[in-house]
């Protein structure tokens, strides 16, 4: 049997692409210390903004979804940091894609739920402007009800 050539081999080989920085970013490994380095302040950040969605003014269902989406994104984080400073590819290659799945799964979740707070976004604020709509008929209506009542005690002009 004849062998088909081996058309693409022969042209380059895998190793010798050049890589850009953007597509080896899973392929590098920083220093545990520069990861911690780059994880606390952005943890000290999502602790403050998960403290400050406790306000009474934020309404409780934004509040539930946006620490849904601040507790998705910590733990995406933690696992690109993981992913990028502490577990080797090399020497860990199951527990290495393991965390990049993570990090693809939390990121749809987090996708999902910017997506079902924009819609409560947009429900609460058609509900706020139904409000006003009906607030300003009212006040219409009354309006016309006095201005009815006095133009029938006047006399009429050619009297």
């Amino acid at each position: 049997m004849i062998a088909p050539p081996d058309v693409f081999g022969s042209i380059v080989a895998v190793e010798d692409l050049p890589i850009s920085p953007f597509l080896s970013l899973a392929r590098t490994h920083i220093p545990a210390p520069v990861a911690e380095v780059i994880a606390a302040p952005l943890l000290f950040v999502g602790i403050w903004y998960w403290r400050r969605l406790g306000r009474a003014s934020v309404l409780p269902i934004r509040r539930r979804i946006r620490r849904v989406s601040l507790l998705m994104a910590s733990i995406a984080m933690i696992a690109t940091l993981a992913a990028t400073g502490w577990i080797d590819a090399d020497v860990r290659p199951i527990s290495y894609v393991s965390v990049w799945a993570i990090v693809m799964i939390t990121l749809f979740i987090l996708i999902l739920s910017a997506f079902v707070d924009a819609f409560v976004s947009i429900r609460l604020h058609q509900k706020s402007v139904d409000r006003r709509l009906v607030r300003s008929t009212i006040r219409l209506r009354a309006a016309m009800e006095r201005s009815g009542e006095d133009d029938a005690r006047k006399e009429p002009p050619n009297a």
